[in-house]
């Protein structure tokens, strides 16, 4: 089935954009099959690298190399199978612990990236605060790096100002 993203455009008084609004009430309004981790994991990959890449190339001008990518991604409730990124430049990192409690319930994950080297390390990633404490009661379930990083957020052994390549 084609959409026609077009239907959404708008432009008024000179600002263009489109009409989200409507959108989401046409996805939830139609049948959505289900999806596997797997299915939903691989259509995620190729789109998260071209973001990143998009991310670094806009920002690599901007700051001083190495300098960080923050990304928040989120499940969205209102629509099966549905995750959304927000990839955030930046010449510091965030600190862990204050992440998770602005940002709840996203995934957050922390890049440092060395453009002219074409360097890039995750640093750490947490999920939602709800994840976080089902991680903690049965850490023997879980990747014990996940573990790790679970355990040094909330010991606030990731709330640094800097990372390097070799930590």
């Amino acid at each position: 089935m084609s959409v026609d993203l077009n239907k959404y455009d708008y432009n008024r008084f000179g600002a263009k954009g489109q009409r989200v609004g409507q959108a989401v009430f046409d996805i939830i309004s139609r049948y959505q099959p289900m999806q596997t981790v797997g299915e939903t994991l691989d259509a995620f990959g190729p789109d998260y690298a071209k973001q990143m890449e998009e991310c670094i190339d806009d920002n690599e001008k901007k700051y001083t190399n190495p300098f960080y990518i923050f990304v928040l991604t989120k499940k969205e409730f209102w629509a099966n199978n549905v995750l959304r990124n927000y990839f955030i430049a930046r010449q510091t990192p965030p600190h862990a612990f204050d992440m998770m409690e602005q940002y709840s319930n996203y995934t957050k994950t922390l890049y440092l990236v060395d453009s002219n080297r074409g360097n890039i390390k995750c640093i750490w990633t947490l999920p939602g605060f709800d994840d976080c404490i089902v991680i903690a009661r049965c850490p023997e379930n879980y990747d014990p790096q996940l573990v790790k990083w679970v355990e040094e957020c909330f010991t606030r052994k990731l709330d640094k100002d800097s990372y390097g390549f070799d930590d």
